[in-house]
């Protein structure tokens, strides 16, 4: 059954529950009648994990729905794409270094840009090898030097430590291989419902339709490598490369999608909602921020939380009522009031340098755009760089953040975690 027939079936089931209730004018049900309700509330119970599941499909299904450039049906092209030691080729090929063989990232590059309507200052690749490097942990890269030797040791690298990525772990849109501007269609006022008295008139309510823009902004990152590095063939440089280019990108997208609104960026949750408070904390304010989002009849989809680690150690610490409570605000790490939690310092908050932020909602109305793919430009000309031999290297994409629903997210600045 379709979405729209279980819960039409649910309503039906109900309905029934309703009649039985009424036709028994406040008395005991009779024990016919109390068989059938039993039924049929076992029934409704069946019906709405069968909703659940089906809502949840849905909106995978509609994730899907803007296809991945790389996702192109061409196998040749999809395997060559995601072929692993592509950055480093990237910059070998913009540099002009000999010694690694660039015919297939030159090849990839010129289908991305006939693709995507645009030309690249450099060499492009899909944003997709980056992505998909990305992982829920605390991030971490090197420069490079010590990672070429003679007794080096690939698999142990140190990384450098970064924001922990979040938004798509849990749950955000991701809109891939945009070309122009994007526009989403929104409902912002629908019908109105109203009861009439016999042979009264219905007043006329508007529609209000406006749309959610997404148009490109750039984030980037300025690098230098060592011409060794660019040469060396060994697997983990090129992963470890890749890895910490992904890291990078990822965490500005995170940190602007969940804040947002400073110069150049996008307007992220924070900067689009208004805050509410968490600031003692108490158990109480926490339920009004998942409150705020019910009222407003937005609690849906993928729901979970995001905050700052500080935020996270206050509300381990903090019990729930009073200092008769042994129970704490949060008892389990990755869990806060039955939704999912993850923690990250992008949540830096406002105020005095102890407050920090928290966010809740529906993050599938978190919507993250992306234009063409990475623009990877080598400078082996660049003065400092020169003088080494190596060779300095920027990398550009083009993104965009908006929010579907303002009301799908309740979120505040102000926790108080000295």
């Amino acid at each position: 059954m379709k979405l729209h027939e279980l819960k039409e079936a649910r309503a039906s089931k109900v309905a029934e529950c309703r009649s039985l209730l009424d036709a028994a004018k406040g008395q005991d049900l009779a024990d016919e009648a109390r068989k059938r309700f039993d039924t049929l509330e076992k029934e409704i119970r069946e019906l709405d994990a069968r909703i659940e599941r089906e809502t949840r499909v849905s909106e995978y299904e509609r994730q899907s729905e803007a296809a991945e450039t790389l996702n192109s049906g061409t196998p040749d092209f999809d395997r060559e794409s995601r072929a692993p030691g592509l950055f480093l080729d990237a910059i070998a090929a913009s540099a002009g270094i000999a010694g690694r063989d660039t015919g297939r990232v030159m090849e990839v590059s010129a289908e991305l840009q006939k693709r995507n309507g645009r030309t690249a200052q450099g060499v492009m690749i899909p944003e997709s090898i980056f992505r998909h490097q990305e992982q829920r942990v605390v991030l971490s890269s090197t420069t490079g030097a010590g990672a070429i030797g003679t007794e080096h040791k690939g698999d142990q690298l140190i990384d450098p430590l970064r924001a922990a990525s979040v938004v798509n772990a849990l749950g955000a849109t991701t809109l891939s291989g945009l070309v122009g501007n994007c526009s989403i269609p929104a409902i912002d006022t629908g019908f109105t419902a109203a009861w009439i008295a016999e042979n009264g008139a219905l007043s006329p309510a508007d529609w209000d339709i406006n749309a959610r823009t997404l148009s490109p902004k750039h984030v980037g990152a300025l690098t230098e490598f060592s011409r060794n590095m660019v040469l060396q063939s060994d697997p983990s440089v090129d992963a470890m490369a890749t890895r910490d280019g992904a890291r990078a990108l990822a965490s500005a997208l995170d940190a602007a999608a969940l804040v947002g609104g400073g110069s150049n960026e996008p307007s992220g949750i924070l900067d689009t909602i208004t805050s509410g408070t968490f600031a003692t904390p108490t158990w109480s304010e926490g339920l009004e921020l998942i409150a705020s989002i019910a009222t407003a009849n937005a609690l849906t989809g993928r729901l979970g939380w995001a905050g700052h680690p500080q935020v996270t150690k206050k509300l381990r610490s903090t019990v729930r009522v009073g200092s008769t409570d042994s129970r704490f605000i949060m008892e389990d790490p990755g869990s806060l009031y039955g939704y999912p939690y993850f923690d990250t310092t992008a949540l830096a908050g406002g105020g005095s340098p102890a407050d920090r932020a928290i966010v809740f909602g529906d993050f599938t109305s978190l919507v993250i755009g992306t234009w063409s793919g990475v623009d990877i430009l080598a400078n082996p000309y660049e003065s400092t760089a020169y003088s080494k031999g190596n060779i300095q290297v920027r990398a550009l994409m083009s993104a965009d953040i908006v929010i579907r629903h303002e009301e799908s997210f309740a979120g505040a600045n102000d926790m108080n975690t000295a």
